[in-house]
C-alpha cells in the first residue's frame, strides 16, 4: 500500500512537472512572438515585399506609413527608385486617373546657367538638360500628361532615385550613412546639415519644405496605394559639359541597347 502511495506520488508530481514546462513553453514563445514584432517595427530596414499576382488590381495594395518608410530606408542601398504621386484610384478595377506628382521636398541643388539658359546637373541637350529629359522620359508613362507639364528645371522632388540625386550633385550621395541622415531628417522635419562642410542644406521643418514633424507627421493618417513593378534602363556616361569636370551619366529608359531592369515602388495619395 505504502509502495503504491509512493508511486500515486511520483505520477502525480511528473504531470505537475509536465504541466509547469508546458506553460513555460508556452509562455515563452509567446514573448518571443512578441519581441519579434517589436524588434520588427523598430528595423527600420525591413522591406515589405509585395507578392501579388498578374493584372491591375492585384498588383496594387492601400498601405501606409508602416510600410513606406522601410521601403524609403532601402532605396539607396538596393537601387530602386521610390515615386510619389497623387491621383483618383477606382479600387473595384485598379485603375488611376489624373496623375500628378505628390513634391515631398525642394531640393538646394544649384542651377547651371549657359548661353542665358538656367537648367539643373547635367549636360545641355538643345533647350533642356538632360536630367530634364531624363525625368520627362523616364515618369511619363506614370502620370498623366507629365511630358507637357513638367517645368523645365523643376526643383520640387516627388522621386527617390540614386541616379537621380547623384546628378543633381546631392550631398548625402556617396555614403549610405549620409543617406539615412537625410531621411531621418525628411520623416522627422529636422535639418539636414551639408556634411562637407557642416552648413544648412535643407530644413524639412520650414512650411515651404515638408513642415513640422516631417513627412511622418505630415501623411500619418494617409493612405496610399502600392504599386511595384520594373523597368529598363542602361547607364551610359557622356561627354562632361564645358563648365566642368565632374563625370556625368544619362539613363536612357526604355531604349533598344537597355541591359539593365530596375525596381520602381509607386505610392498613389488616396484623394
Amino acid at each position: 500500500m505504502e509502495n503504491a502511495s509512493e508511486a500515486l506520488m511520483m505520477a502525480f508530481g511528473v504531470l505537475i512537472f509536465v504541466l509547469a514546462l508546458t506553460v513555460a513553453m508556452n509562455s515563452f514563445n509567446q514573448v518571443k512572438s512578441t519581441s519579434d514584432v517589436v524588434l520588427y517595427r523598430d528595423d527600420e530596414t525591413n522591406y515589405y515585399d509585395y507578392q501579388g499576382a498578374t493584372g491591375a488590381a492585384s498588383q496594387n495594395r492601400i498601405v501606409g506609413l508602416e510600410t513606406i518608410i522601410p521601403t524609403l530606408y532601402k532605396y539607396y542601398k538596393e537601387n530602386y527608385t521610390v515615386v510619389f504621386r497623387e491621383g483618383n484610384y477606382d479600387e473595384a478595377t485598379g485603375k488611376f486617373s489624373n496623375l500628378q506628382p505628390l513634391y515631398v521636398y525642394t531640393t538646394k541643388s544649384s542651377y547651371k546657367t549657359k548661353n542665358g539658359r538656367s537648367y539643373l546637373w547635367g549636360k545641355e541637350d538643345g533647350t533642356q538638360s538632360t536630367y530634364d529629359t531624363l525625368l520627362i522620359e523616364k515618369y511619363k508613362p506614370y502620370f498623366t500628361n507629365f511630358d507637357t507639364n513638367y517645368t523645365k528645371g523643376n526643383q520640387k522632388i516627388f522621386a527617390f532615385d540614386l541616379e537621380e540625386e547623384t546628378l543633381r550633385h546631392e550631398p548625402w550621395t556617396g555614403s549610405y550613412n549620409y543617406s539615412k541622415n537625410n531621411l531621418d531628417c525628411l520623416l522627422n522635419g529636422d535639418t539636414y546639415y551639408n556634411p562637407s562642410n557642416n552648413t544648412e542644406y535643407i530644413k524639412y521643418g520650414d512650411s515651404g519644405q515638408v513642415g513640422i514633424g516631417g513627412f511622418t507627421e505630415k501623411y500619418r493618417k494617409s493612405r496610399f496605394v502600392e504599386t511595384v513593378g520594373e523597368y529598363s534602363y542602361s547607364n551610359e556616361k557622356i561627354s562632361d559639359d564645358t563648365d566642368t569636370t565632374d563625370e556625368e551619366y544619362e539613363l536612357e529608359i526604355n531604349s533598344s541597347n537597355s541591359r539593365k531592369k530596375k525596381r520602381i515602388v509607386i505610392f498613389t495619395l488616396l484623394r
